[in-house]
């Protein structure tokens, strides 16, 4: 059975690979990336393995909350549904650490971008639907301070390592939450 699959950071490594399985098993793939050039090169090595069947792309980022509201209406404009929603986009070094919304950019993609977006899409999502976040073995005490933008973390692999468990733990009670919501372990994410 044919599924509609939205994966963000899908140009290269962990969700490129992803998108190449998912097409040859026949479903609908929804990349996602930032860089046009690269989104435009990871469509077209997709297509050669689609068999036909559609991939749509769209060009957000992450790091931008009002990006991700554009893709969250970009896709809900197409899509009445979405069986499974992939947030693979991960920020882990970067020379500018600080986004135009004063957050850590790695809070902002690995964190925030995931839950804003999940939220957004949640009318879209249903009960047999799942939303998968990747998450890393890294990870390190949440700084609230931090997360909100208001302190900055001087090292790289700490901050990626907070935003990694920050999502770990959206992620665990978002899954606990619907379980509450539906009585069902099988809505559970």
């Amino acid at each position: 059975m044919q599924k509609t699959i939205l994966i963000t950071g899908s140009t290269d490594g962990i969700g490129l690979e992803t998108a190449k399985m998912l097409i040859t098993q026949g479903h609908h793939v929804l990349l996602h990336g930032r860089n046009p050039a690269k989104l435009a090169e990871a469509e077209k090595t997709l297509s050669a393995l689609a068999q036909g069947e559609l991939i749509e792309s769209y060009i957000a980022d992450l790091s931008s909350m009002a990006d991700v509201d554009v893709l969250t209406k970009a896709v809900a404009e197409k899509h009445a549904s979405l069986d499974v929603l992939i947030n693979n986009a991960g920020v882990f070094k970067t020379p500018s650490p600080i986004t135009q919304d004063g957050l850590d950019v790695r809070f902002a993609v690995n964190t925030l971008a995931p839950f804003l977006l999940t939220q957004k899409l949640m009318p879209l999502l249903g009960a047999s639907s799942r939303v998968v976040n990747l998450s890393s073995a890294a990870q390190a005490p949440v700084d609230l301070e931090a997360l909100a933008g208001r302190a900055k973390l001087p090292d790289d692999f700490d901050a990626y390592a907070q935003s990694k468990l920050a999502l770990t733990i959206w992620s665990r009670n978002l899954a606990l939450s619907l379980k509450r919501k539906t009585g069902s372990e099988s809505n559970s994410f």
